[in-house]
């Protein structure tokens, strides 16, 4: 009874409301509305670090970065480069965005062979288990 009676409020105030609204104020809440869910839902989700604390303990054998190659959207040739590292545990994981204040090339030099590491999956990874797309390592003490 309550959510019906509820409801029926909702739907008598709205009629108020826009039946005294303009085209152009519509038009200006509907951007409004647009903005303030983009700020609110996409924009934290798209900057946050997407692992989710999946990780994987792997031991580097190479760490390389090479050209990502192939084209956008746009047929730009894309060269950014993509960070590689081959491990024995984990196979051949890809590292494509850095973390925040680094540059590929520089974060995947510090990854040294012939140790552990603590690789963070990312979660748009295809694979979670070998040869999974990674956000960010840490060396693990032992």
């Amino acid at each position: 009874m309550f959510l019906a009676e509820f409801a029926q409020g909702v739907r008598e105030g709205l009629k108020e409301t826009l039946g005294t609204m303009n085209r152009s104020r519509m038009i200006m809440l509907a951007i409004i509305v647009a903005i303030a869910l983009f700020v609110t839902v996409y924009l934290p989700y798209s900057l946050r670090d997407d692992s989710d604390n999946v990780t994987a303990t792997c031991t580097v054998t190479k760490a390389y970065t090479k050209d990502r190659g192939g084209s956008d959207v746009s047929g730009m040739t894309n060269i950014a480069p993509v960070g590689i590292f081959e491990t024995k545990e984990c196979g051949t994981l890809r590292l494509s965005v850095a973390p925040s204040g680094w540059k590929i090339p520089d974060y995947v030099q510090t990854a040294q062979v012939g140790k552990k590491y603590l690789f963070h999956v990312a979660n748009d990874s295809a694979q979670k288990e070998r040869d999974f797309d990674t956000t960010r390592f840490e060396e693990i003490k032992e």
